[in-house]
């Protein structure tokens, strides 16, 4: 999906990170981590200018952190505004912080995994979508966030405290999402290949395209690798964690053989649907996932028979 470079941040923008940086090392300090450090500059301009695109955050708190120095924040002039701004950043990441954590505790007393520095990892990456905020995080938010979790969460520790029900229900949500992990994968790769072949200038992934995706893996899957049959426990989780795998952290796994067929009837799939619905709602496009209010319209050639799972997950796969 392409991306454009971004100019070099105004003065404002690069004096109001640069004031808002020092004034929050000087209320929680700073941590050592350039991911951590990347993910405090990006909430301090999201609240700077919140109608500033996503991608467009990232890339200027990138900047910013690349042209840093320690001088800069010593010199850096600390007022009632920038210390304002430094104080709601710390709350909005203390604030997704706590639902990260929360529920992995849950997550890890319910279900018992391994939690190597590895599995962690994973596990909070796919916490990520499921926190509630008033905003979308931005990919550099979301890595800072994974990163300071690694680095502080104690699973010994994990153990003991009560949990809030609210963990639990996320943490179930966890496990679903974890347990469907080779399957999104699959899907992702296909919407890549997808996408490189048929839709190069597309930027954002709608839950249609997805649905559709998923579709086509399900009817071709042993055309995978996959050890046994795959079903959808949750089709809207595994949906809202590709759109966010491939829109927010703008990932792009290589696509494998089996992928770049299955693109193809996707292409064909999408075509069809254009064709079948252009006449009735006007210039209507698969791929933008707006044909509805939950973004899964789309009738889909493919129709999965497949049971869903009665029983929930036993935790997922954190491999």
């Amino acid at each position: 999906m392409p991306t454009d470079a971004l100019p070099a941040p105004t003065s404002d923008v690069l004096s109001t990170l640069t004031s808002g940086l020092s004034a929050y090392g000087r209320l929680y300090g700073l941590p050592i981590c350039p991911e951590q450090v990347r993910g405090i500059l990006a909430t301090l301009l999201r609240l700077y200018q919140p109608d500033r695109p996503a991608l467009a955050v990232d890339q200027v708190a990138q900047q910013v952190l690349d042209g840093l120095s320690p001088e800069a924040l010593k010199a850096a002039i600390v007022d009632r505004a920038s210390s304002a701004l430094a104080k709601a950043a710390h709350r909005w990441q203390q604030h997704l912080e706590q639902q990260m954590a929360g529920t992995i505790t849950a997550y890890g007393q319910r279900y018992g995994p391994i939690l190597t520095p590895e599995t962690l990892r994973r596990a909070a990456t796919a916490v990520a979508p499921l926190l509630e905020g008033d905003r979308p995080t931005t990919v550099a938010e979301v890595i800072g966030l994974v990163s300071h979790l690694v680095q502080t969460f104690d699973p010994e520790g994990a153990i003991a405290p009560a949990i809030d029900p609210a963990y639990l229900a996320l943490a179930e949500k966890l496990a679903i999402s974890l347990s469907q992990k080779t399957l999104e994968v699959a899907v992702g790769e296909t919407i890549i290949a997808y996408v490189a072949k048929y839709a190069p200038t597309l930027t954002n992934i709608g839950s249609d395209l997805i649905s559709t995706a998923l579709s086509a893996v399900l009817k071709h899957q042993t055309d995978f690798s996959f050890d046994t049959q795959l079903a959808v426990v949750d089709e809207q989780l595994l949906i809202e964690q590709v759109s966010f795998q491939l829109n927010i952290l703008r990932q792009s796994p290589a696509p494998s053989k089996a992928t770049l067929a299955i693109a193809a009837e996707v292409n064909t799939a999408v075509g069809q649907y254009r064709r079948e619905h252009n006449h009735q709602e006007g210039t209507v496009d698969v791929t933008t996932g707006l044909l509805s209010n939950d973004g899964l319209s789309v009738s889909s050639s493919w129709t999965s028979t497949r049971p869903l799972l009665a029983s929930p997950p036993d935790g997922g796969d954190l491999r």
